[in-house]
Formats: C-alpha cells, structure tokens, sequence
C-alpha cells in the first residue's frame, strides 16, 4: 500500500478585500479537491495566511520570512488573486532576509508590496513554477454597490499603489501565464458573527441584530432599519460578502486538479473504482489505513495508556482487553497509535484492526467476522472455506482462532464495537469467544458515557476481561495539540491564545479541542480571533454546544435550510440515508449527482470527519453531533413528525423490488426459483417512519389516520413478500 502525501497550494492576495474569495475556497472549493484526492491518499493543505502570523512574529519583522518560507514548502502550487488593492509595503527588510541567498533580490524589490514579494519570488522570477500557477484578476465593477464606509476596503490605497498595481498585473499578463481576468462578483451584504457583536449591544440592539442575522449576512435593505451605533458596529466588524463566485471557484478548481493530476501523475480513476472487483480485501483494508491515518495525523502523549496496551499484547491474559472513554476522549486515536506502533515493534506478529465506521461495510457483524476469517485463512494457510451467512461465521471465526499455530502472535483489534449493526445481536457479544488462546490477543474499544447504558459493556460486566479507561489530556499533551494543528495549515496562535483556550476546562476532551481547532482554523479574520476564542463553550455539555456553534456557522456560510434538512433527516432516519437519498428528497429524484445545485454536497464535505458510513448509508458518529442536531432542529413533536413523514413520503413512493415487472415475471419461470431484490432500504425504513408519525401525532388515538397507515401497511401483500424476500 503506498505511503501518503501531501500537496499544498499557497494562497496569494490582499487580505482587507479578499475574504469573500478566500471563504469560498475554504467551504467548498478545497473540501471538494480534498474528497477527491483522498482516494488517491493524498492530503491537500490549503496555506491561507490570515491569521498565520502573530503580532509577535509582525513586531520582529518575520513577515516576509514566513511569506516567503510557505511559498517554498508549497511548491510547485500558487493561486494569485488581485483585485484593485496593491498590499502593505513594509519600510524595510530585515538583515536575516537579505543575507538569505535565496532571498537577496528582495533588498533591490524595496517598495514593493508583501502581495508582489509573493508573486515575484512564487512565480515570476522563478520560470519553473510557470506550469503549476493561475492568476485570477477580480472584475471591480461590483464595489460601486459596496457601502461608503467600506469602499475603501476595496479601493487601492493610493494613486501610487495604483499605477504599481497596474504594472504588476501587466506582468502578469505578459508571462502569458493561466489567468481568468475580471470574474465575476456581486456585493451581497456584510457577514456577521452575531455572537460575536453581541457583547458590544445593548437587549434592544441584540433583538434587532438576532432579528436581520439570523442567517450571518446583513443585506443592503436590512441596513436601513438599524440604529446608527448599530449600523456602525456592523460595517466595522462584518466582513463584505460576495455572490456569483461559481465561475472562480470552479476554474480553480479545475486548475488544481489537472496541475495535481499532472504533477502527482495520477490516473483518470481513482483506485478504489478497480481495486474492489480484483481484491475486496485489499479495498477495505484501505478504508481502515486511511481512517487510521485521519486519526493519526495529530497524535500527542498518551504514554501510560500505550504501555498499558502494550503490556497487554505482550502478556500472558487469555481474556479481552476493554479501552473506555467518554465522548470525544480520543478512543480511535488510541486504538490507531497503538495499532500502528506496536505493528511496527513486532514485524512478526500478525495485526489485524478493524474501525468500526471506517468503510461502508465495517458495521457489519457479517463483515467484520468474514474479513477477519479471510485474513486469518490466507496468512496460515487454513484449508476450511470462509461462509457466507453470519451463524457459520462465528463458529468459523471461534475455529480459526483456536488453530493459530502456538509460535505465531496475533493481535485482534477491533474499534467502537458500540457502533456495529444492531443486527445478529453483534452488541450483545453472543460471537466473541470467553477466552482466546496465550499467543491470540483480543483489544476492542466501547464508549462509555454518564448516565447511559451501552449494550457492550453490559456484555462485558458479565465476562472477564482487563479493563482500560482513557484519561482526559494533560496540560502538556494539549499545549503540543495547540501548535501542531493549526501548524497544518501554516497557522500559529500567539501566547495569548494559547493561554485562552488552555484555561477553558473543555479543552481536555480530545474532541472538543480538535473540533475548536479546525472552527478556528477556517476562521477568517485576526481582528476577531481572540473573540471567537472566547465565545467557545466553557461549561455543560460543551462538545453538544460546540457542535450547535458549528451548525450555525454552516447556516451561515451555506443555505441553511439546505443545512437544517440535511440534519434533521440524517438524525430521523433509521440507519442513515445515502449520498442519493439525500440528494432525492432535498432537491428532487430527478437529479443527477453532478448537476446537484444545492449547498448538499458542499455542507456534507464539512462534515465529513463527524461522519460515519454504514454500507451506503451515512450517519452521525460523534454522539454529541447527534445531541446537538436534535436539540437544534428537532425540539419539539412537530418538527421530528414532520422529518419523519417527509422520509416516510420518499421511501412510500419507492417500488418493493429493484426488477421491472416483466423482469420478475421471467425469474419466476427459472428453475430453481432464486429471490427477488427486494428494496431492502424501504421495507426497512418506511414501517419504522410511518410508526414515528403515529407515535408523535397519533398518540393514543386508535382511530388516528396515522395509525391506520401502517395496519395498511403491515396487510399489504406487495410489502410483505418484499420484506420476505429481503430476509430471505
């Protein structure tokens, strides 16, 4: 299996008048470029200097170091965009710059912008990075809507940056290098974050800012009927807010893609479109090894828990060893440092991990025990075959495992066993052996939170086992976590904030600091970082409260009913609901994928990390994610009937089987009689929608219409040989 990479585009531009740009590439432009690349495994970091460099950095005069430094770790990739601002000029260049050899030329560049620095040093000068940039010149005619107090954001500064402007884009245009000139934008409004306004207003300013925010952009007509000290608050902290982007977006995005494809020299296909039909184990062991990698690619201390699994995987314990934590305590990542780790130390001993959620069959009981069985018969040459129905696995499975040769070390690895399928009673722990041979070591991890019973630690109550709990982070382990992820993207929090986010307690939860994070790295102004820092919750359920915070973020950036729909539906199906059914019932079925117009796909790439797949099927695998939506937008009997019906109508105009007809008609002439395929996802979900509705509206009324919807249901012949043929 090949070895990740990582690819990084450094971003050039005026940062005063560009946030809209920039926020348009960080929300859907290099989520998509992500998703795409991953099947490839290879990473894409986006450099976005905005609030890359502290006041401590500016006051010792790194500006142009670190600029300079990020345009050479990202080559061969620059994005150059220019509107009609020229950038700061500093008054000089530090020493330590100009005895650079690489950096000399910069002494003879005085009195040019950081912004033409960039540009030169990226591409210009540099013939060889011709090939691998694109410049995009922004058409200026939108900023006569723009309000008066904040034209000057989008004015040139002078008379003299002006003509330096001009001279630089003329350059630009001789080195006949990719450009996309004047594209297209409109002004919109200023987007707000009203929470952070909040503390600036009075009760009556924070009714009437809830009232014209309540989507984060205030539109020209919604800026007449604010008081002065209002209107004021806004045009200085809001950021300017542009529509009709898409042709931006989707040539740079193009752009990136080709220029990646060439340089990584990628194929047209990624390689999980073949590898599936030549080796299904090889396929989900990717899945696993780039689930693994997501949660390896910030892993800080923990030393006391990996001794303790490695005293385990070395000792004589005949029985399981159980990992606990609660909610976001970092159990996956434990469980992959461990994997990885120990594999590494003992090339002699057969590993075999499975995440639970990692891929779309790893749900699976059936899976889970098939891949292990498959693994476990390639590796010791086992002669017995490896059924196929979920009863034969287990005593399969049980088999195997007392056949491992006594020189051999094995070590089974399974995570979030909370998470599998509650079909064959997998919970329950029914297939797991009591005990497992000296040289066969069994590790598994299970949530386990205040106040709520989980069926796999009841299941463990009942038989031996050593038991391991996570421990929340550690001052040290959270400080280094604070410099490493921002650090992905070239981003550094100051002293300051550092101190901010190590005294609010909530931090100590793994998730909660890796989610805060990643809001704070998409964060797009240094004026209001500090702010945003210290709206983060501190108090309660802080993860669930994180997570509505992230929401309204996304009804925000995105259309947020797109946001609320998407959901509320997720939260009120019964397993999940796939890329097409989502796609069904927000936008339409007539919909192809590719022509989606919606904020969809857009707002399902941002959470994508909180997500988990089961088969086809996405659902929610942060629990604290699920809380959050619930509370959120499923408050009351209404809103979760009318969620559930909206799915019961979808799933109702469905056929029972996936055959036409005449096609089924001919399968039953054929000897022997095969089953029919049946549409298993409704015969699944449409009884358990329908039974939610009369729940919630019917209540106890026998007589309910709702009621009676599903006695219709449970008599009709079609639905019951079709839930017949589903079992079957």
């Amino acid at each position: 299996m090949s070895a990740w990479r990582t690819v990084r585009v450094f971003i050039s531009s005026t940062f005063r008048d560009m946030h809209a740009e920039r926020d348009w590439l960080v929300q859907r432009v290099f989520p998509a470029l992500r998703e795409r690349l991953e099947p490839h495994r290879i990473h894409l970091v986006d450099i976005d200097l905005r609030w890359g460099v502290t006041k401590e950095q500016a006051d010792n005069e790194e500006v142009i170091d670190i600029c300079l430094s990020q345009i050479d770790a990202c080559r061969p990739f620059f994005l150059g965009i220019l509107g009609e601002r020229y950038g700061w000029v500093p008054d000089r260049v530090p020493e330590r710059v100009t005895s650079n050899n690489k950096w000399a030329w910069v002494q003879a560049a005085m009195g040019k912008s950081i912004t033409e620095f960039e540009v030169l040093y990226g591409v210009l000068n540099n013939p060889a990075m011709h090939g691998h940039a694109l410049f995009c010149f922004r058409d200026p005619a939108f900023a006569a809507n723009v309000p008066a107090a904040r034209r000057g954001d989008m004015e040139p500064e002078s008379p003299t940056h002006l003509e330096k402007l001009k001279t630089l884009k003329q350059a630009i245009r001789d080195s006949k290098l990719p450009l996309l000139e004047t594209y297209p934008c409109r002004y919109a409004g200023l987007r707000v974050n009203p929470n952070l306004i909040a503390a600036d207003l009075n009760e009556d300013e924070r009714t009437m800012l809830s009232r014209v925010a309540a989507d984060r952009l205030v539109q020209p007509a919604e800026m007449q009927g604010l008081t002065p000290r209002l209107r004021e608050l806004i045009e200085q902290q809001g950021t300017i807010h542009l529509e009709g982007l898409e042709e931006f977006g989707n040539r740079i995005q193009a752009w990136l893609w080709e220029s990646i494809k060439r340089e990584e020299k990628l194929p047209d296909e990624a390689p999980s479109g073949t590898a599936v039909a030549v080796d299904p184990l090889a396929e989900e062991q990717s899945f696993h090894e780039r689930f693994m990698e997501s949660r390896l690619r910030v892993y800080v201390g923990r030393e006391s828990l990996q001794t303790k699994l490695f005293g385990f995987a070395d000792g004589s314990d005949a029985t399981p060893c159980l990992v606990t934590g609660a909610s976001g305590s970092g159990k996956s990542a434990a469980m992959a440092k461990f994997i990885q780790v120990y594999a590494n130390d003992h090339r002699s001993t057969l590993m075999i991990s499975h995440f639970v959620g990692a891929s779309p069959a790893s749900t699976s009981l059936r899976s889970l025990l098939h891949r292990f069985c498959s693994v476990l018969k390639a590796t010791f040459a086992f002669t017995e075959d490896v059924p196929a129905d979920t009863n034969s696995l287990i005593s399969t499975f049980r088999q195997f495992i007392e056949k491992i040769p006594a020189e051999r070390h094995v070590v089974l690895a399974i995570d979030a066993l909370n998470q599998l399928d509650e079909a064959d009673n997998a919970q329950r722990l029914s297939w797991l052996p009591w005990k497992f041979p000296a040289h066969v070591k069994l590790v598994v991890s299970c949530i386990a939170d205040p106040g709520r019973e989980e069926q796999v630690l009841q299941a463990f109550a009942n038989r031996p086992h050593q038991a391991i709990a996570i421990e929340p982070l550690t001052a040290d382990e959270r400080s280094t976590i604070l410099k490493a992820v921002p650090s992905l993207s070239a981003k550094t929090l100051d002293p300051r904030q550092v101190s901010m986010l190590l005294e609010n307690p909530a931090t100590t939860n793994p998730l909660f600091l890796l989610v805060a994070l990643e809001e704070l790295r998409g964060f797009g102004s240094y004026e209001q970082l500090n702010r945003r820092i210290e709206t983060l919750p501190r108090e309660g359920e802080t993860v669930t409260t994180l997570f509505d915070q992230v929401m309204e973020r996304l009804e925000g950036e995105f259309n947020p009913e797109v946001v609320r729909s998407m959901l509320s539906l997720l939260a009120c199906a019964r397993r999940g609901l796939s890329d097409r059914e989502l796609l069904d019932v927000i936008e339409g079925s007539g919909v192809a994928t590719q022509q989606s117009a919606s904020d969809l796909f857009p707002v399902l790439r941002q959470l994508r990390s909180y997500l988990q797949h089961r088969g086809r099927l996405w659902d929610f695998f942060h629990r604290n994610l699920d809380k959050a939506v619930r509370a959120r937008y499923l408050k009351d009997e209404t809103t979760k009937s009318d969620a559930h019906a909206r799915l019961a109508e979808y799933f109702k105009g469905q056929e029972y089987f996936m055959e036409s007809l005449e096609e089924q008609r001919a399968r039953a002439k054929r000897l022997p009689p095969t089953p029919r395929p049946a549409n298993v996802r409704k015969v699944d979900e449409l009884p358990f929608q329908l039974l939610q509705v009369a729940k919630l509206v019917g209540k106890d009324d026998a007589k309910s219409p709702h009621w009676g919807a599903i006695a219709d249901l449970f008599t009709d012949l079609h639905f019951l040989e079709a839930k017949a043929e589903a079992v079957a």
